[in-house]
């Protein structure tokens, strides 16, 4: 599960946030974001989105995506 992996991010990254979303209970918001797979991180900045990865990924690629 990559939740764990995100969550242990999120605690040593200060400067990000981390929302974690249901898509079973956001079918809307998981169209809006093209979300076919899980799981899957979608990088927002300024508003729009940045980068996007699909799929486990291990703890280090996290932070690299959340700082990139």
């Amino acid at each position: 599960m990559l939740r764990p992996v995100v969550s242990e991010v999120a605690e040593e990254l200060d400067t990000v946030e981390f929302y974690y979303v249901d898509v079973d209970e956001s079918s809307d918001l998981a169209g809006e974001f093209g979300v076919q797979s899980i799981p899957t991180m979608v990088l927002i900045k300024d508003g729009k989105e940045a980068d996007r990865s699909v799929g486990f990924v291990p703890e280090e690629r996290v932070k690299e995506f959340a700082q990139s």
